[in-house]
């Protein structure tokens, strides 16, 4: 089987190398350094990251944030090479995200959808032609998502990726959006970069009576 998270981690970092620290990503407030120690801390210091998700747990939390905070400023003074050789690198043995299984099932997402974010906010940038099996193993990831993500929005979704499929979600009496395009487009939507989709979008109508 493809192992899609290696592949787009290794294309990723190969862009990074070629743009430079500098450039700008859809990651709001990034450049391409910062998400570089963003993706090696998650590889290499998971724990860094829960200071950042538990700002409620007081103490605990805020040692737990001080060292994410340590750790961001240590990877961001590495050399840009050193630095995107981490990143290509990937996780370490003991970390179980690196593994070949949990690899694909934690990673594909997060360095396809950052791959585009690199991608995507540099000029003149197109849609990559992806491969067939690529595009199903993200419409699967799509059909997990859709159900929060119209939960969250109060509305309901309808997601057509032709080729792939069909999925919906969401009350039926809360508004309806239709988005139609490739797996990859209707993914990049649900992860929050609505405005660099490349998709057809039917808005909602009027809401319907219950």
């Amino acid at each position: 089987m493809t192992n899609f998270a290696r592949s787009e981690r290794r294309s990723l970092a190969a862009l990074l190398r070629t743009l430079g620290p500098d450039a700008p990503t859809l990651c709001e407030g990034w450049d391409a350094r910062d998400l570089a120690v963003h993706l090696v801390i998650r590889d290499r210091r998971p724990g860094a990251l829960i200071g950042n998700a538990m700002p409620g747990l007081a103490s605990r939390s805020q040692g737990l944030q001080d060292r994410a905070t340590q750790a961001e400023a240590e990877l961001a003074e590495l050399p840009w090479g050193e630095l995107v050789g981490l990143v290509a690198e990937g996780g370490p043995r003991w970390n179980p995200m690196s593994w070949g299984p949990l690899d694909r099932l934690a990673n594909t997402a997060e360095f396809l959808v950052h791959h585009e974010d690199v991608r995507r906010a540099q000029p003149d940038w197109e849609p990559r032609d992806l491969a067939w099996d690529l595009n199903a193993r993200v419409f699967a990831m799509v059909r997990s998502m859709v159900l929060p993500v119209s939960l969250k929005a109060g509305r309901h979704l309808v997601l057509e990726a032709p080729g792939f499929g069909t999925v919906s979600a969401g009350r039926t009496v809360h508004p309806s959006t239709t988005l139609r395009g490739t797996p990859v487009e209707l993914l990049l939507w649900l992860f929050g970069r609505q405005e660099h989709a490349r998709l057809e979008v039917t808005e909602p109508g009027p809401p319907r009576e219950s």
